[in-house]
């Protein structure tokens, strides 16, 4: 987790593809379950605690808002691999997506890191995702419920 570029991202935006293909593709054999999202930036912040979202959008807009320390799991699920970076740090905060698949993945994710680190969890309205928000909007999340921040 160093920061070296490893592949590309891409991201379907028409909602008939996104639900028929999925939002994001990924190159083949991209190893996702091996890389936390901005790890290598939010590293320096774990012992503030960690804001952890489902992809690379959410992380770039909590950052712009001002929270440098967010990583992405880009997707839904939680490997060991991540689950060993995240268990170091002081706390952790879940902001998924406000779907059904957001909250199968809160649900499960809590489960995992409860046993390393406390957990906290931030479930958006239906159909939100943390990068619709404005600045004012995450700041104010954010600060209400990550006192770690």
């Amino acid at each position: 987790m160093v920061g070296n570029p490893l592949a590309y991202c891409g991201r379907r935006i028409d909602p008939d593809e996104a639900a028929r293909f999925g939002k994001w593709r990924f190159p083949r054999y991209f190893p996702k379950a091996r890389i936390l999202y901005n790890a290598h930036r939010a590293q320096a912040f774990r012992s503030q605690g960690i804001i952890l979202v489902e992809c690379p959008w959410a992380v770039m807009r909590i950052t712009q808002a001002g929270f440098p320390n967010v990583v992405a799991l880009l997707g839904t699920t939680l490997s060991q691999a991540q689950t060993s970076w995240l268990a170091s740090a002081r706390a952790i905060l879940l902001m998924l997506d406000g779907d059904p698949a957001g909250d199968r993945a809160a649900s499960s994710i809590i489960n995992t890191l409860t046993a390393h680190t406390q957990v906290l969890r931030h479930q958006l309205q239906n159909k939100m995702e943390p990068e619709d928000l404005s600045d004012p909007t995450l700041r104010s999340i954010l600060r209400d419920h990550f006192p770690f921040s």
